[in-house]
């Protein structure tokens, strides 16, 4: 068991709901989730059962219908908390990059707005690049296979070494090998700076890698019946 103080995320009681209130769809039912300080969540199941709606609650991205997330302690939005911001690296389904940005233009802007110094980032950049198999850091992003673009997606969450990390699905389009190496690395960071990472999967093998699975298929059929 886990007291309040061990939890990075707690989401209690949470519905989220789609529309207006004469026409609309619920897509989280009641969802609670502890996450433990350190470890890797993995959030399993289908396109359309909810995983991408929590994450973005998580994160500031949206609000609940009901209910309440506690973050590190505190709601996210709170002033000073650091989420959205500097404590979280999220990276979302969608690829959220400036086209017209480069490879090293996207991470210099993030890592400004995480107020890194410069060397900060040339040296991090310098590693995402090589781990991630990324091209030459002055493509643009527009010239990136959708694969690559995903990869850079990545990089901007993984920059500022945040205590939290939210990905959803980021080895989509992946290859095997490429694959298997990010997934060492959130071990890796997990078990040796404590980083808290939530990840959604369809892949099954994949959620094995994680410490804790939560079945959102399972979850959303509950409350179908």
């Amino acid at each position: 068991m886990f007291d309040d103080a061990d939890l990075a995320v707690c989401v209690e009681n949470a519905w989220k709901k789609y529309g207006h209130w004469w026409k609309s769809i619920t897509i989280l039912h009641g969802v609670n989730v502890n996450v433990p300080t350190g470890i890797i969540y993995g959030l399993l199941g289908p396109s359309g059962c909810g995983k991408t709606t929590l994450l973005r609650c998580i994160v500031g991205r949206l609000e609940l219908n009901q209910g309440e997330i506690i973050v590190f302690g505190k709601r996210p939005g709170t002033h000073g908390h650091g989420i959205p911001g500097r404590a979280v690296g999220y990276m979302p389904q969608e690829t959220a990059l400036y086209r017209n940005f480069s490879i090293s233009e996207m991470l210099h802007h993030f890592g400004r707005l995480h107020n890194m110094k410069r060397r900060d980032i040339l040296s991090r950049e310098e590693f995402l690049i090589s781990f991630l198999d990324l091209p030459s850091k002055t493509k643009q992003v527009s010239q990136l296979s959708g694969g690559q673009q995903r990869r850079v997606s990545l990089a901007c969450a993984l920059l500022q070494q945040p205590q939290l990390l939210i990905l959803d699905e980021p080895t989509v389009g992946v290859d095997p090998l490429l694959r298997e190496k990010i997934w060492s690395h959130l071990i890796y960071l997990s078990q040796t700076s404590k980083t808290t990472i939530m990840i959604t999967t369809h892949y099954i093998e994949e959620a094995r890698k994680a410490n804790r699975v939560e079945n959102f298929l399972f979850s959303f059929m509950k409350y179908k019946e």
